[in-house]
């Protein structure tokens, strides 16, 4: 059977972070209760979809999904697993650290969930509060602790630097607590400023300033050198992971795999085809009342604009490509592809040995740059 991965978006928030611009919100627990009805009713329509393939990795995003208690997550699950579970199965679960205890986060572990990513951001209560999180620096801690305690072996920890106002001390600081506790994996993401979020009029109107480059990249650069000497390898631009601790989940949108996404505005990409769900709760929901699929778009990449996208996203890993499995996948695009590849490596910005094809890390900090110029 063909594997695939299965993600589940839970787009409740008890607050809408400052700098937040995905797809979640607050919400009465009416619409709750009809989003999770339609949901189901989503999961349903797929199930010979499902009953067809290898589910290797689940991942329960948002949002955020541990809002639910366990009583409404694990009938989910079961339905997109069929009650069977395998033991080789990666079920993760965005977990904010207002939002968790030890009796749920047990009964998560107990019903199949046995990867958790927490989303602590920092460890200074300064900058919680400034990007609008719920929960303090003792609060991360403790979600931590209470993970560990329910059995919990495989624990991210997600954080952002570049903050307004943010000095290296800051985030190093963050940083080495993170690793104090010892987490399986970490994820580093660089903030970004977006239009329309209550972060972004505070910079524009002048209240806050954005870092320069070269203190980003100073942050960037020194997390590498730490968590290197932290046995974490750095397998992908943002995420750090133990031997044997990689994201499996996300190594799947990484390598071009098959994903199939359920909720709202969840994106889909299997047999060369990707989709993406309508992206408004009401007629999402409406939809699958009337038994439909919500599907908002569906596009298809063939060719040149196929090997491209699969490509770059390769790339973003430290194992990025093998040309061979490339070219022979896309024989006739190959050629031309390979001339903006050679012209990368003269320059120092890709390297390639045995046929292997990679971003440098010292230059995955500015892995966009050279990513456009693979377009």
């Amino acid at each position: 059977m063909r594997p695939l991965s299965v993600y589940v978006h839970i787009p409740f928030c008890l607050r809408k972070c400052a700098y937040c611009d995905f797809p979640s919100f607050t919400a009465p627990e009416t619409l709750v209760e009809e989003y999770l009805k339609a949901l189901k009713i989503e999961i349903e329509i797929y199930r010979p979809f499902l009953s067809e393939r290898k589910i290797e990795t689940v991942y329960f995003g948002g949002g955020t999904p541990s809002l639910l208690k366990p009583e409404k997550l694990l009938p989910l699950l079961d339905l997109i697993l069929s009650g069977k579970p395998g033991d080789d199965l990666e079920v993760t679960l965005e977990a904010n650290p207002g939002t968790v205890n030890l009796r749920e986060l047990k009964a998560l572990k107990e019903g199949g969930f046995n990867r958790i990513s927490i989303g602590a951001q920092s460890f200074q209560d300064s900058e919680l509060a400034l990007l609008g999180r719920i929960h303090n620096s003792a609060q991360a801690r403790e979600a931590f602790e209470a993970a560990r305690k329910s059995g919990f072996e495989n624990i991210n920890l997600d954080l952002i630097f570049g903050l307004p106002g943010q000095s290296l001390g800051d985030f190093l600081y963050s940083l080495n607590q993170a690793v104090s506790l010892a987490p399986e994996h970490l994820s580093l993401y660089c903030l970004s400023i977006e239009k329309g979020t209550p972060l972004f009029l505070k910079v524009k109107s002048g209240e806050l300033h954005s870092l320069g480059d070269d203190l980003v990249a100073s942050m960037y650069h020194s997390a590498c050198r730490i968590l290197a000497g932290n046995r974490y390898e750095h397998y992908e631009i943002s995420n750090f992971a133990q031997p044997g601790y990689r994201s499996r989940h996300n190594m799947v949108y990484w390598t071009y795999g098959d994903y199939l996404g359920f909720g709202l505005k969840a994106v889909s990409f299997h047999d060369g085809i990707r989709r993406g769900n309508l992206g408004k709760v009401d007629q999402y929901i409406a939809s699958l009342k009337e038994g439909k699929a919500p599907i908002a778009y569906r596009t298809g990449k063939r060719g040149v604009a196929a090997l491209r996208e699969e490509a770059i996203l390769r790339l973003r890993t430290s194992d990025g490509f093998l040309e061979e499995e490339l070219r022979q996948k896309y024989p006739r695009a190959f050629p031309a592809f390979q001339k903006k590849l050679l012209a990368l490596k003269e320059s120092g910005l890709l390297e390639e040995s045995k046929g292997r094809w990679r971003i440098r890390e010292r230059y995955f900090f500015v892995s966009l740059e050279i990513m456009a110029r693979l377009m």
